[in-house]
């Protein structure tokens, strides 16, 4: 069963607030079940929930069983849950995730924390990431920014401001990520609110409690 295409999900669900964005589970190296987050969630306020899971080219888990478990536990905890995927860029700008994936989500977490090289060929990769899913039936999002570019001792800075432009250009959101502190203060003013998503990056239900209130409060 293939995930079901609403392309202004996405939107609809962070402009609304009260979202859970970017959350692990127990099935990559999450230590809660999707269940309890969405207990969790409840008791904090969030009215919906946006799964990232690590993902790999192959995969070491069936994503279309953890597809159909998604679905059981919006049934059985009456959320809305949308399915994403966190997949990691490669040198040639590809990222490290399958066409069955990409055909299965809602959202598309592009991660640069696992980049072999400098910085402008980061730059580079990012660039065609983001050109290549400008007009793809799932929303995109830069998660975690600049946790490796800004890292690079040659031209970082410059470079990053250049990427959150081209990512704007191409329609793709930019996480704030509460857990890293990314991206940095002085960049917030370059991305226009509507293009801002606020994510837990959360491992379990202890960084849901964690995080949790100051995500609400950012997204109000």
């Amino acid at each position: 069963m293939e995930t079901e295409k609403q392309p202004d999900q996405f939107e609809r669900v962070i402009r609304k607030g009260s979202y859970l964005f970017h959350i692990h589970t127990d099935w990559t190296d999450g230590k809660s079940s999707l269940a309890d987050y969405c207990v969790a969630a409840k008791e904090i306020g969030f009215q919906s929930i946006i799964i990232l899971e690590h993902v790999r080219r192959k995969c070491t888990y069936d994503f279309l069983a953890f597809n159909q478990m998604v679905e059981e536990q919006k049934t059985a905890n009456a959320m809305e849950i949308l399915v994403g995927a966190e997949a990691k860029i490669l040198p040639d700008g590809t990222l490290d995730i399958s066409e069955l994936i990409l055909s299965n989500i809602q959202v598309l977490g592009i991660a640069e924390h696992s980049f072999k090289g400098d910085a402008y060929s980061l730059f580079r990769a990012l660039t065609r990431a983001f050109q290549s899913y400008h007009r793809a039936e799932f929303a995109t999002v830069w998660v975690h920014p600049g946790l490796k570019l800004l890292q690079k001792e040659y031209d970082s800075f410059k470079f990053f401001q250049d990427a959150i432009q081209i990512a704007l250009d191409n329609n793709v959101y930019i996480e704030v990520n509460l857990y890293h502190r990314l991206p940095p203060k002085q960049f917030l003013s370059l991305i226009p609110i509507p293009k801002l998503v606020v994510g837990l990056d959360a491992h379990s239900i202890y960084d849901i409690k964690l995080f949790g209130e100051m995500a609400l409060d950012l997204q109000s």
